[in-house]
């Protein structure tokens, strides 16, 4: 907790301390005007007058604890204290995916397209894009992000593929089956699988599936780079494509590079595709139009946008309701107690005074406001990348109650990621090579998708592994993560067995010095071991329908069985060290503090970079300064009697 009026408190130390000097200075000259009389001790010796003394001073010393209990309590309120809440804003959100015909009839303008990508990416503004390319097959190029730097990055490398640029090659891989080319329906279809929640994507953002006709939580539209030239049959016609983005409320933008006048004839490649996008509720433009880019920008950004749950965001709201409480409780205390000792007429100066002090505290619990104020955003300001192995191996049943080593690291994830309100996320695995799975992004529904549906490797393509296949990826990021932002710390949590299964040492996991501020190696996994079941990449494997998948087999020589996986905690520790951060192991149910303790990810900050809420301005603290003053007064009256009865205790009870 903090106060934002902090320097309320000394301000209030100095006034109570005035109070107090000018009471215990006012005694000076009080026995002015007083005459003796005989034989007052004879009085103040009766056991009445001791008794009834002794109830006087109780109900001071009450009247004294009350009224200083107030006025701390309303200083503490005056000065606004203010704790760091996490809230799920509402958020309106678009998706983008740009939808690319990598074919041979496409290779003289693709290049072109990926420059128009490129610049329909420089005009969005909070939209997450994606990039997925097709010929018979098609592959997702990069995921839907917000990081539009990792996307400008990953369009220059298809460009430079598409211009033929030397060790670029490798960037069409896997985009041809043999089952033909250009398969425009088949590869529109891919493109819409790839929005979150769709069938045949991740799932689990929104539950909508293929035809469902439920309302997706985002826009979604599909920009297609196509000439629609077939060659093969297709599983999904474009028409029927078409059709299917209609279901799903995918607004499809089409760009022809090969965009010819075709007269009347429906038929034609271009008068088809034309067709089948504004049947989609989106439009058509010729790759040279110089309409296409602002329009297509202008048309997504028009697209109806459904209000969302947005990612758990800190913010620094106000908290007075204890002070507050104890300042009530303790002004209707101090009344009492005062009118108990003095029974003043309710019309007077004095009666009116406690009065306003309890009107007063009882207004400000009320927490009165008024409209057009904010409250200020707070932010974990930081990168974070979770490193996360996902070899075979991290599905060893040997985690809680024998379930796989990956259900901890994706607890651990989505519970690192909510300590860390307003960081930007980054998922890397790693398995015989690293992948960047999810760019640096705020969006904790793309990191919540991504978590999910984080499968291992299928077994069959298993050819060994090295625990820091991720270096040369993660060094890469985290450089590119300082480029963009210096100030902001970078975080690595590299989650993973320490299963060395190459046949050779690992290369040492080092990066730059400096790159890595925090962070983490959090270890899975048990000396006893665990199997493994194997991935088969059928959706048996996953709980579906078929049977379930068997255990992997020790073939070893000499050996037989299912094959058991250990942790290898020495190697995790060496990483640990390489990468400058402390090594934790995690069990089931282990708190998530000690996570995040040692890992040094500092505390959450306010941030003035459109940070700041919708909110009432409160004035309660106002309320709070008023009864502070008015009990001032009292304060003073209660010093000077209790300095009146002083006499009396030196005398053992006789004044």
């Amino acid at each position: 907790m903090e106060l934002i009026f902090w320097w309320l408190l000394p301000l209030a130390a100095l006034a109570a301390g005035a109070a107090a000097w000018v009471a215990l200075r006012g005694r000076r000259g009080s026995n002015v005007g007083r005459r003796p009389v005989a034989h007052a001790d004879r009085l103040t010796a009766l056991p009445e007058y001791q008794a009834a003394l002794r109830r006087h001073r109780r109900w001071l010393a009450a009247a004294a604890t009350a009224c200083a209990v107030l006025l701390a309590a309303t200083a503490v309120a005056a000065a606004r204290p203010a704790d760091v809440t996490t809230i799920r804003p509402e958020q309106h959100n678009r998706d983008v995916m740009l939808c690319l015909d990598a074919s041979g009839s496409m290779s003289g303008a693709d290049a072109a397209v990926v420059e128009v990508f490129a610049g329909l990416a420089k005009n969005f503004r909070g939209e997450r894009i994606g990039l997925t390319i097709f010929d018979s097959s098609a592959i997702q190029v990069f995921p839907l992000t917000d990081d539009y730097a990792y996307a400008q990055e990953q369009l220059q490398a298809a460009k430079d593929a598409f211009d033929g640029k030397p060790g670029s090659s490798g960037f069409l891989d896997g985009t041809w089956s043999s089952r033909g080319s250009s398969l425009i329906g088949d590869g529109l279809a891919s493109c819409l699988n790839s929005f979150p929640g769709a069938t045949g994507g991740p799932s689990g953002e929104d539950g909508n599936a293929a035809g469902g006709g439920s309302m997706p939580t985002r826009s979604r539209s599909v920009v297609l780079a196509t000439d629609n030239f077939l060659s093969g049959k297709p599983i999904m016609t474009l028409e029927q494509a078409a059709l299917l983005a209609k279901e799903r409320s995918v607004h499809v933008y089409a760009l022809n590079p090969g965009d010819l006048d075709y007269g009347g004839d429906s038929d034609q490649p271009g008068a088809r595709l034309r067709a089948a996008a504004l049947s989609t509720g989106g439009s058509y433009y010729s790759l040279g139009s110089p309409d296409a880019v602002p329009e297509i920008v202008t048309a997504v950004e028009q697209t109806e946008r459904a209000a969302i749950q947005g990612v758990p965001r800190a913010v620094f709201s106000e908290v007075p309701g204890l002070p507050l409480g104890v300042a009530l409780l303790s002004g209707l205390v101090l009344s009492a107690v005062l009118w108990h000792l003095q029974r003043t007429p309710l019309r007077s100066r004095v009666a009116v005074r406690r009065g306003g002090i309890v009107l007063l505290v009882l207004v400000a619990a009320l927490r009165p406001a008024m409209p057009g104020g904010s409250v200020q955003a707070a932010t974990a300001d930081l990168n974070v990348f979770f490193v996360v192995d996902t070899t075979t191996s991290m599905v060893a049943e040997d985690y809680g109650n024998r379930s796989p080593r990956l259900d901890g690291v994706r607890g651990d994830i989505m519970a690192i990621a909510e300590q860390l309100p307003g960081a930007r996320f980054s998922v890397i695995t790693f398995d015989t090579t690293a992948h960047v799975r999810m760019p640096l992004s705020t969006d904790g529904l793309a990191l919540e998708t991504i978590t999910d549906v984080m499968e291992p490797q299928v077994t069959a393509y298993a050819r060994g592994s090295s625990i820091t296949a991720a270096r040369q990826v993660l060094s890469e990021r985290l450089a590119a993560a300082r480029d963009s932002r210096p100030d902001r710390p970078r975080l690595v949590y590299y989650l993973g067995d320490g299963e060395q299964t190459s046949g050779k040492e690992p290369e040492a996991m080092k990066v730059d010095g400096g790159l890595v501020a925090g962070g983490a190696v959090l270890g899975y996994g048990t000396s006893g071991g665990g199997r493994m079941k194997a991935n088969t990449g059928q959706a048996s494997d996953g709980g579906g329908s078929g049977a379930p998948a068997d255990y992997v087999q020790d073939t070893r020589p000499g050996s037989s069985g299912d094959a058991l996986s250990v942790i290898d905690e020495g190697r995790l520790r060496t990483v640990a060290s390489q990468l400058g951060v402390p090594y934790l192991h995690r069990s089931a149910g282990d708190p998530v503090a000690a996570m995040m303790e040692r890992a040094h990810p500092g505390r959450a900050e306010r941030t003035d970079q459109d940070g700041s809420l919708g909110a009432a301005s409160e004035l309660y603290w106002a309320f709070s300064i008023g009864a502070f003053l008015l009990a001032l007064p009292e304060a003073v009256g209660i010093i000077r009697q209790l300095q009146g009865l002083r006499p009396a205790s030196r005398n053992g009870g006789k004044p």
